[in-house]
């Protein structure tokens, strides 16, 4: 059956007729209601000015909803159609819900309005006696609501996968990179070949892992290639996951006992016909495959694994029969593969960008053919411009030298691709740069393309600029670096482990484009770059650039800005040199979400007018010019967000503390000494952030930073979550006692000074507010140099949900005993200054630690010995010791990926080196860092070789930084590696190379045929 008639269903033709007879109900209830506040408006009635800023804001978020409600309902040509009308429906129900409200809104205010009429004629002389009037609603909390309800209208979604590449042009794409000339993977590949072959007759399962674009497929598809040509597997199989959730495991099966139907042709086997009779049932064909392979050796390739549950349906399909067989599978989550692969003799290889060498080296003999020769410097800076953009994604690269091969050919060497061209170039394989999103995801990716190419950002202070604009949460952080849309800002980022706060991250330049791009297309965000897709007056007014950023100058802004409704804006950004002159802000009355950051024209007058934009919710001028806040800042009642870090500002003026729904003030960076006394009438803040402009929990650089004073009675501020840096020099010891009043505490960072330390009555309030802060995960204290912290040692009762302990400048003389009791934590940074057994026990038995900046006072007497008990979660170790004397047992650290070390010079002698670095399997990068000055030490020599021989003979490719440049090390295992397998490979290749290209284009039919079967079993 055709898709199209999938909208003839009887179950779909009845969901459309329920959902136009619920519009038609619900647009006979909103049609009246913009007429009806337009008359109260123009009565005159309502004088207060915030009041009659705020109905004006509904009645224009009603009329768009009545707007919304008179478009037609999209086609149900397809299962993205029909999902679309589903979620239409759900609308609607919100909708409904949401209209009583607004009705009875705008009934009250009509009926108290017709109530007053009669006494007309006494207004005047009343005038002076009577009080302002009073609404039983709260009408700006009711206006952002209709806000948010018709944000959310399904239709100003992208359709569920609308971009998603079908799997037939996925595999097509990869099987032609499979011959392409390999770079960066060669020696990743030897090392991987030799894990697959080794004489073990157990099922061995290895997963690639990393986000989108990395290679995994690629890298895949060559082991594969390689394996065949040495070693004879009786049946082999290649597929793809599909990435439709309703169907992927159906025909990933179908596909997989089709191929080993076709190879064993085994007359037992269920025929085609049967196979889509058992579609339904994948346990039966599970154990079909299974049945085939009980007795064979075999291999299967399986890319594109995305949920554990396709994990588990691998586990049944496929026996651990001691034949010598291997599964080797791509996927994006690394702790869903380790989680499988725990289960089995399996290891996972995380893939990494390339560096800037293999990336320009992929680039250049990708596009030119060769690395040979110069490029005229326009090209050579067009390439720059290019590997800066794709940051290593090998996917991206290869594309970019297609095209600018194709662009060679056609126009001549001489000729050179303009910066527009290469916009261009993203319709070309825009495919690749989608995936099948889920609605909550897809309106997050697209937000990014508010954000100017390059804008560097912190985790917290995106999520947070998601829950302001609506959008859901913090797990999407983590699932777009899956996708490599979020992509660390500098490849060094995390080298400074004990300042784990300050590691940046950015939209990936090249996706940053086509985000704003589709963002534009669906009308969701326009960019100074993409206006001129905005429609002009008279449009559809789904269409209207609600959300708008502008970010670099342009002549032609004025008049397109001048074709645009911009009383329909609620989200703005600008930055750059945006002239301000070309702006303005008066046009944009009804502004929700207000971000300036890093806008270099902005002044101080600016925010006069910024302060007359009544149901700001968000207000953001980081990082720029404004040396002060007008008193005027009061008028912005509901204001809920203010960042004025990295300011001029030096003085908070009192009337911020009238802004009583503040929840999140931010102050780093600053010239604030003092906050005002009343600041504590704030009563909903929930997070104050003062200290440096660079970290996120407000960390202290004593050369730089100015220590805001904070009113001692803080602790009224009962619904704190976050606090930091709060400086307690000056605080009393009840002052500092009851911060332990803060019962809602999540995040508390504090200086501590050196008397402080000494003096027994502080000591005791310290111990007392911290067993207060029942609800506290993170607790950093910035010491005084030197400063004993063995006080803390007696803590009776630690925060038991404590996830990150941080002491800095300050030492115990061993590991207090109470952080064995805490179970969720996951990031340590202490300084201890005996060598005492018991405390490294204590560290190894946390059992969820993952982050450990360790520093050893002292010269260690024998070696620290790290066993394989203990540290069983351990992703990062950071060791700051005079000599360190580190011995890894096997298997010790098991998840360790990041070992640094910070070296001085002490003497030392040969045995007091690192050892057994070569134990820690997961082990991908080594960090030494010491004080230049000191680079001839016997001891920093010493260490360095020591360990540059440990990383050379490791099995993992390990990259050693030295002070933060990254060095060249020659493994030990090259050349033997070279030797054994390039000789097998080259005799085999040719053979083998047919047979693999004909076993790809069978296993791409085949998974066609099914997913082309099941379409039609589907729609009939």
């Amino acid at each position: 059956m055709e898709e199209g008639a999938m909208g003839s269903t009887p179950e779909t033709a009845a969901l459309i007729t329920s959902i136009m007879k619920k519009r038609e109900e619900l647009l006979k209830e909103w049609e009246p209601l913009p007429g009806r506040i337009s008359e109260l408006l123009e009565a005159g009635r309502i004088t207060d000015a915030h009041e009659r800023h705020y109905l004006a804001f509904v009645e224009r978020e009603v009329s768009s909803i009545v707007a919304s409600l008179r478009m037609p309902l999209p086609p149900p040509r397809d299962r993205r159609g029909v999902d679309l009308i589903r979620r239409q429906k759900d609308w609607l129900e919100v909708l409904e819900d949401e209209m009583t409200d607004a009705i009875d809104m705008v009934n009250f205010l009509c009926k108290r309005h017709r109530e007053e009429a009669p006494r007309a004629l006494l207004r005047k002389p009343m005038r002076c006696f009577r009080r302002p009037m009073s609404f039983n609603y709260h009408t700006p909390r009711k206006a952002y609501y209709l806000y948010r309800v018709f944000s959310n209208d399904p239709r100003l979604k992208l359709p569920s996968s609308e971009l998603m590449p079908s799997l037939h042009q996925a595999a097509q794409v990869e099987a032609a990179a499979v011959h392409d000339h390999l770079v960066g993977i060669d020696g990743t590949a030897n090392e991987l070949l030799g894990w697959l072959m080794a004489a073990d007759k157990s099922l061995r399962v290895m997963a690639i892992a990393g986000p989108a674009g990395i290679g995994k497929t690629t890298l895949a598809m060559e082991l594969h290639r390689r394996l065949r040509c040495q070693t004879h597997f009786q049946c082999h199989v290649v597929a793809n996951l599909s990435r439709r959730p309703a169907h992927r495991s159906k025909q990933l099966l179908q596909t997989i006992l089709k191929q080993i139907m076709e190879q064993l042709e085994a007359p037992s086997s269920p025929n085609s016909s049967e196979i889509t009779m058992l579609e339904d049932d994948l346990e039966l064909l599970a154990r079909n495959i299974s049945e085939c392979l009980k007795d064979k050796r075999y291999f299967a390739l399986i890319d594109d694994i995305f949920y554990g549950s396709d994990l588990e349906m691998i586990k049944g399909a496929f026996p651990n029969n001691n034949c010598s067989s291997r599964i080797l599978f791509t996927a994006r989550d690394e702790q869903v593969s380790g989680w499988f692969l725990s289960n089995y003799n399996g290891v996972v290889h995380k893939m990494k960008p390339l560096n800037d060498s293999d990336s320009e080296k992929l680039l250049r003999t990708k596009a030119f053919s060769s690395m040979d020769g110069c490029l005229p410097d326009n090209l050579r800076l067009l390439c720059d411009e290019i590997l800066n953009m794709c940051r290593g994604i090998p996917l991206f690269i290869t594309s970019m030298a297609d095209w600018l091969k194709q662009h060679q050919q056609q126009y001549g060497s001489s000729a050179i691709p303009r910066v527009e061209e290469v916009r261009l170039l993203l319709k070309q394989f825009e495919h690749w740069l989608s995936f099948h999103y889920s609605d909550e995801l897809r309106q997050s990716s697209l937000y990014l393309s508010m954000f100017p190419q390059g804008y560097v950002f912190e985790k917290d202070r995106l999520v947070m600029k998601w829950l302001d604009e609506g959008l859901l949460s913090e797990l999407h952080f983590s699932e777009m670096v899956d996708r490599n849309i979020i992509t660390p800002a500098a490849r060094n980022c995390g080298h400074n482990l004990d300042e784990d706060d300050l590691c940046k991250w950015q939209v990936n330049p090249f996706i940053l484009r086509f985000l704003a791009s589709r963002a534009a297309e669906m009308g969701l965000v326009f960019t100074s770059s993409t206006l001129t897709l905005a429609p002009s007056g008279g449009g559809n007014t789904t269409r209207i650039a609600r959300r708008l950023a502008l970010h670099h100058p342009d002549p032609q802004l004025p008049a397109m800005l001048q074709q645009m409704d911009l009383s329909q804006t609620r989200s703005l950004l600008i930055s750059g040199a945006v002239d301000r002159t070309t702006v303005a802000l008066d046009k944009f009355g009804y502004l929700v979400w207000l971000d300036l950051e890093g806008w270099e024209n902005l002044k101080d007058e600016d925010l006069l007018q910024i302060c007359k934009m009544f149901m700001l919710r968000y207000l953001s001028v980081r990082n720029t010019k404004v040396s002060k806040l007008a008193p005027q800042i009061k008028e912005l009642r509901i204001l809920r967000t203010l960042d004025i870090s990295r300011t001029k500002i030096s003085e908070i003026p009192s009337e911020v503390c009238d802004l009583n729904y503040l929840e999140m003030l931010d102050l780093r960076g600053t010239l604030i000494c003092q906050l005002p006394d009343q600041f504590v009438q704030i009563k909903w803040l929930r997070h104050l952030i003062v200290g440096s402009a660079g970290a996120g929990s407000g960390m202290i650089y004593s050369d730089q930073t100015v220590l805001t004073k904070i009113p001692e009675t803080i602790h009224q501020l009962r619904y704190l979550k976050t606090l930091a840096t709060i400086d307690l020099s000056e605080f009393s010891t009840k002052s500092v006692e009851s911060l332990g009043d803060l019962e809602q505490l999540e995040v508390l960072t504090i200086t501590w000074s050196f008397h402080q330390c000494s003096d027994k009555d502080h000591q005791q309030a310290l111990r007392s507010s911290i067993e207060g802060c029942r609800k506290l995960k993170s607790m950093t204290i910035h010491c005084g140099l030197g400063c004993s912290m063995e006080f803390l040692g007696s803590l009776k009762e630690p925060p038991e949900n404590l996830e990150k302990f941080k002491v800095i400048a300050g030492k115990f003389s061993r590991v207090p005993q109470w952080i064995e009791k805490l179970h969720r934590l996951t990031f340590l940074q202490i300084t201890v200054c005996k060598q005492l057994a018991d405390d490294l026990k204590i560290l190894a038995g946390l059992i969820e630690l993952q982050h450990l900046v360790l520093g050893l006072e002292f010269i260690p007497e024998k070696a620290i010995v790290i066993e394989k008990e203990g540290f069983k979660e351990l992703e990062r170790f950071s060791l700051d010791c005079p000599v360190p004397w580190l011995t890894f047992e096997k298997e010790a650290m098991r998840k360790l990926t990041y070992l640094r070390l910070t070296l001085h010079a002490f003497p030392a002698s040969d045995m007091s080196v690192p050892s057994g670095i070569n134990n820690l399997k997961e082990l991908t990068e080594v960090t030494i860092c010491y004080n230049v000055r000191y680079i001839n030490s016997p001891n920093i020599k010493m260490t360095t070789d020591a360990v540059s021989k440990e990383v050379a003979k490791h099995s993992n490719t390990i990259d050693l930084f030295i002070n933060g440049i990254r060095k060249d090390v020659i493994r030990s295992s090259d050349k033997k590696e070279e030797s054994a397998t390039g000789s097998e490979v080259d005799a085999a290749e040719d053979g083998a190379q047919a047979a693999d290209e004909a076993a790809l284009r069978t296993a791409i039919q085949v998974q066609s045929e099914i997913e082309a079967e099941g379409d039609d079993v589907l729609l009939s």
